[in-house]
């Protein structure tokens, strides 16, 4: 009997000794001294008899909650320690009275703290401290979500979209792309759309078509197509796929072109690799059919954008080598009879009529061009290209003025 009331007296105060460690823990707390705090709640815990109760933890949440916000404490993170601390404590005590006194505003504010650390480690360029602190907040999200607290009125959604794509792009930036592709992925299946979003569902579409998951690739082809379906990427990655075969890859431009007949983009690509085949080095076996074809396709693009420079330039280029098959045919006739001379005069009304046609595309072309405010390395070479067909065309229209203007053009062409 004298045993257990001595061994009662020992708890009791062993209990009265912990309540005061705590009261001095609290007492440093009020007073802002929170590295004092810190070193007191720490030593509390040390003791393995003490681990077990709720309201230490809850204070060590506390003081490292605080100590986080200390930008020059860098020897832990506080903020995650706070977390787990937090954890803890709700583990011991179930109905959560002191987070609940303080409506769990202390996630809130982990949350918030690793998200403005984040954003400013983003835009410094410090990915891995970015995806590092994006990361940690998501899982503290996550946790206050599956218990649906809320603080004022404010609870956290099932997926944090902005969050999400920040965790993505750092951890992308940090060129950990099989990392950011997780998060992407949340993003794609929710099917979200805005400028912020575009870029994820090609990045996803190339992720797995290197991968060779033909699967996952598909289905992220599909998401994209139907979110963002004037996307020229698609149609970029559906011709990647055909692989560098001229013919394959042409064929499959023609397809696509009917499939999309509205689409400028694809009507140009579609035009230059057709104009790449009909006039590369060798002549293919179907050179008329195909220069019929072509000159369809670019008034196809022309009609689609009258003032696309590039289109009226390339529609041009194809003018030039018709108005060069003709003269071919020209020079071939080498009699003086009668027929002879009329078969020339209808080719060279053949001729005037091909460079009546391209002096119509030449000078749309000439004057979008002279509208740029700075032309680049190749549209100032079209430009010049323009100007001398231009020259060309007056020259046999006899309209020496018209040359001369042409000319001193190209001479203030730098």
């Amino acid at each position: 009997m004298r045993k257990l009331i001595f061994s009662a007296f020992l708890l009791a105060s062993s209990i009265a000794l912990f309540a005061q460690k705590l009261d001095d823990v609290e007492e440093s707390v009020k007073k802002g001294k929170y590295v004092e705090a810190k070193d007191k709640i720490d030593k509390v815990l040390a003791d393995t008899k003490n681990q077990s109760s709720a309201n230490a933890w809850y204070y060590k949440g506390l003081v490292y909650t605080e100590l986080a916000k200390d930008s020059s404490k860098t020897d832990m993170d506080y903020r995650m320690e706070a977390f787990k601390a937090f954890k803890r404590y709700q583990e011991l005590d179930p109905k959560n009275i002191m987070l609940t006194l303080q409506q769990n505003g202390s996630f809130f504010q982990l949350y918030e703290g690793y998200y403005n650390h984040g954003i400013k480690a983003f835009n410094q360029k410090k990915y891995d401290v970015a995806f590092n602190d994006f990361k940690n907040a998501l899982e503290i999200k996550d946790y206050v979500y599956a218990r649906k607290y809320e603080v004022n009125g404010f609870s956290f959604p099932a997926l944090d979209t902005q969050l999400t794509n920040l965790a993505g792009s750092a951890a992308f930036l940090n060129k950990q792309e099989d990392v950011a592709i997780g998060y992407y992925q949340q993003l794609a299946n929710a099917k979200l759309k805005g400028d912020d979003y575009k870029d994820i569902y090609p990045i996803l579409v190339d992720y797995y078509g290197r991968k060779q998951d033909s699967v996952n690739k598909s289905k992220y082809l599909a998401i994209g197509k139907e979110v963002y379906p004037d996307n020229p990427y698609w149609l970029q990655s559906e011709l990647d796929a055909v692989g560098t075969d001229k013919g394959r890859r042409l064929a499959r431009l023609e397809e696509l072109q009917k499939a999309n007949p509205t689409n400028f983009d694809l009507a140009v690509d579609y035009a230059v690799e057709l104009f790449n085949y009909t006039y590369g080095k060798e002549k293919p076996a179907d050179y008329v059919k195909r220069s019929e074809n072509l000159h369809a396709a670019l008034k196809n693009a022309v009609t689609l954008n009258p003032t696309s420079a590039y289109a009226n330039f390339v529609m041009t280029q194809h003018l030039s080598n018709q108005i060069y098959d003709i003269q071919e045919g020209y020079n071939k006739i080498k009699g003086t009879k009668p027929e002879d001379v009329k078969k020339k005069q209808a080719i060279n009304a053949d001729i005037n009529k091909k460079y009546d046609e391209l002096f119509t595309y030449a000078s749309v072309a000439h004057q979008q061009y002279e509208k740029l405010p700075e032309m680049k390395v190749g549209e100032k070479a079209n430009y010049r290209i323009m100007t001398n067909q231009l020259i060309d065309y007056f020259r046999v229209k006899k309209q020496a003025d018209k040359v001369k203007f042409y000319e001193d053009k190209l001479k203030t062409l730098k």
